[in-house]
């Protein structure tokens, strides 16, 4: 279990952060809202789930405490989530911001998620080639051990 979050610890985690070289983006497309992601995740409040119906279920990464270091992507049931080159993702908030298409639910229903983070709403959706080409071919990580793959 991550250390419980506090001022100094977010600091640090931040700081971190920055230096990261890549972040987890999440196809809410595919992504069930089933948590793994949440209870792999090493830094505390990383990975936040919305919604309880499954229609409108997901998970969302803040960029600004990812540290890059794959856990997620590589236990993810459901293969939903890459690790993109931090460039590319490098004007969002969150992994809402960076989304392929607008289909999910959340688009319709922003009120699942922090009033402070629907700035997804204005941002078209994602078409940079390198993040398209990451999500159009398998994962390069090893499926974990409940994997549905």
């Amino acid at each position: 279990m991550p250390a419980p979050q506090n001022d100094a610890r977010r600091a640090a985690l931040v700081k971190g952060a920055s230096k990261a070289k890549i972040k987890a983006l999440i196809n809410l497309s595919a992504c069930t809202g089933c948590e793994v992601c949440i209870a792999v995740c090493p830094v505390p409040q990383c990975i936040e789930k919305f919604g309880e119906d499954p229609s409108n279920t997901g998970v969302w990464v803040n960029y600004d405490i990812c540290i890059g270091c794959q856990l997620c992507a590589k236990d993810c049931p459901w293969d939903t989530i890459r690790m993109v080159p931090t460039p590319t993702v490098a004007m969002d908030q969150t992994s809402l911001d960076s989304q392929l298409n607008h289909e999910h639910a959340v688009f319709q229903k922003p009120e699942l998620v922090p009033e402070e983070i629907r700035g997804f709403l204005t941002k078209a959706p994602k078409t940079d080639p390198a993040v398209l080409e990451l999500f159009g071919k398998n994962n390069p990580i090893v499926p974990g051990p409940m994997s549905p793959k």
